[in-house]
């Protein structure tokens, strides 16, 4: 996500390009794609013949493209460079710099095959809202976006434009039942299978929140898994908006350990899969059930590629789930994400943080947490409760993606204001710059790659840092950089030396709530002190034998 983030004019392609570059068929057809253009090949595959679809690489459209070709179908990510990660890591050199990945969308849209004979274009994909929102149609040559799910309508918009038929700009989908997801059985990139769809945590800033949980039947997710391996991927890459909620009942934040274990043994057991990380998660689950935790990792460990000193396992292996903290303020959790704390009080937002982190790392699970700054309503007082929330997980095993707050459509926060670096206040870079900090110190273990993320950002402050971003930008770049904390932290908030007022006790057990999301009191007060774990589709239990219940 960082490096398709750096700005395109600090990043001459011909230093990257090698790393675009993939396998082909000996007809030049792609070997792997983004999973959302496997579903839609699989879909015209239904009404159209074989030597009528292709799947190529932006470099080979002038091999496929033709006066024949009616339509070409593009997935598109982060097309103008307006998603989350781009407030911060491209934005940071400038408010107009454009990144690595809104660069590659538009070589794709402004190709001279595309540009020559005019086909129409269909954009699909996380990223499609930008196109409508930027007004980008006429500009980059786009006919049609769609946004949402496409499985209902992919096949009706293609039709019409194999007949000329006019397209509408812009189609809003309905969502797809389970009988209409398609599970596509051809090699995706990094060997994605989409293990479920939506979540259901109500997250005020979030899409997916927005659709109904499913989980795809394992006999299914077996077969693309498969599909992968014949054709030559070693990777198996199955995503979820939290891995925690696949196969679950009501209430959907108590998770399945028998479908998830079961599943995830399935997967790391087919011939062939070498590696199984593992996608987003929230951190509750950890406190609702830490052997589940333990479970995975027997699994999980041993199908890592990733590597850290810090690691327990006799391979130093460790898993990286990405899991959304967002604030350290209970009262701004509160407000945009209640869900995320479930079955607990949100109210103990903090404890539940930290201690779901500490189970986690016991088990070698380093997440990546991610944390949004300027979130509507959001105060001075909650950047500070942020950043004692990183103070009190100094020193736990954590990457964390800090990220600017972007409003994404059909969200209850699609009208929020986005801020611009240079609106940063003082204390929202010093959380920033802290967790890359922090960040820096437990990932980079080289001392001297270590060193030179320091002496980077060192230059860039003198250099240009400080006329983009202000005075506001100083003590917190410098803290980066790695000058003293003698010298800088009477200019800073939090103190790494320890003068914070902030806890070093462990987080205390946090509330259960008593009544949510349609569980009853009834139903959690079976989970009494020294009884097994086994409602809501699950019979495992937790290290102590029990679900930890307080009045």
């Amino acid at each position: 996500m960082v490096y398709a983030s750096v700005p395109a004019q600090f990043a001459p392609r011909f230093l990257y390009k090698k790393n675009l570059e993939q396998p082909r068929h000996p007809d030049g057809t792609a070997v792997v794609m983004p999973y959302g253009l496997r579903v839609t090949e699989a879909i015209l595959l239904k009404h159209y013949p074989p030597e009528d679809v292709v799947v190529c690489y932006p470099e080979d459209l002038d091999r496929f493209v033709g006066p024949r070709t009616r339509a070409i179908g593009v997935s598109a990510h982060n097309p103008i460079g307006a998603a989350f990660s781009t407030g911060v890591y491209s934005n940071i050199f400038g408010s107009t710099a454009r990144p690595i990945n809104a660069y590659e969308s538009e070589r794709v849209f402004l190709h001279p095959a595309i540009r020559k004979y005019r086909p129409r274009v269909i954009v699909g994909g996380a990223g499609a809202w930008q196109i409508e929102k930027t007004n980008a149609f006429e500009r980059l040559g786009v006919d049609c976006v769609v946004i949402g799910r496409g499985e209902a309508v992919i096949a009706d918009l293609f039709q019409a434009a194999d007949e000329g038929k006019p397209l509408p700009r812009v189609v809003r989908t309905p969502e797809p039942t389970l009988d209409q997801i398609v599970i596509p059985q051809k090699r995706s990139t990094f060997g994605i299978v989409e293990m479920t769809r939506g979540c259901g945590r109500q997250c005020a800033f979030c899409t997916p929140t927005l659709e109904t949980r499913v989980s795809i039947p394992p006999e299914q997710l077996l077969e693309a898994v498969k599909a992968n391996v014949r054709e030559g991927g070693r990777v198996i890459f199955p995503v979820s908006e939290d891995i925690f909620i696949y196969g679950a009942a009501a209430p959907f934040y108590i998770p399945n350990a028998d479908a998830l274990v079961n599943f995830y043994s399935a997967v790391a057991s087919v011939k062939g899969v070498d590696y199984l990380p593992l996608s987003h998660a929230t951190i509750a689950p950890a406190l609702v059930n830490p052997h589940l935790i333990k479970e995975l990792s027997s699994i999980l460990l041993r199908k890592s590629v990733l590597r850290n000193p810090a690691s327990t396992h006799p391979d130093k292996t460790f898993v990286s789930p990405l899991i959304g903290i967002e604030t350290g303020s209970p009262r701004l959790a509160a407000l945009t994400m209640p869900g995320k704390a479930l079955p607990f009080d949100v109210r103990d937002w903090q404890d539940i943080v930290v201690e779901g982190i500490n189970i986690l790392n016991e088990n070698n699970w380093f997440p990546v947490c991610t944390f949004i700054v300027g979130l509507p309503d959001e105060t001075e007082d909650d950047i500070k409760q942020s950043l004692d929330l990183l103070y009190r997980l100094r020193r736990n095993k954590v990457l964390y993606v800090p990220s600017i707050f972007t409003p994404l459509e059909e969200t209850r926060m699609a009208d929020g204001h986005a801020l611009k670096p240079r609106e940063l206040t003082k204390l929202q870079w010093e959380f920033i710059l802290t967790a890359w900090r922090q960040s820096l110190d437990f990932a980079v273990v080289r001392k001297r790659s270590n060193l030179a993320w320091k002496l980077g950002m060192y230059a860039f402050y003198y250099a240009r840092g400080r006329w983009l971003h202000g005075p506001q930008f100083k003590y917190p770049a410098l803290r980066f950089a790695g000058v003293s904390e003698e010298k800088i932290s009477k200019h800073l908030y939090l103190k790494w030396n320890g003068n914070n007022n902030v806890s070093d006790t462990p987080p205390r057990q946090p509330r259960l709530v008593a009544k949510h999301a349609g569980a009853t009191i009834e139903e959690l007060s079976r989970l009494q002190d020294g009884q097994p774990f086994n409602i809501y589709g699950t019979t495992r239990v937790t290290d102590s034998g029990a679900f930890p219940i307080l009045q």
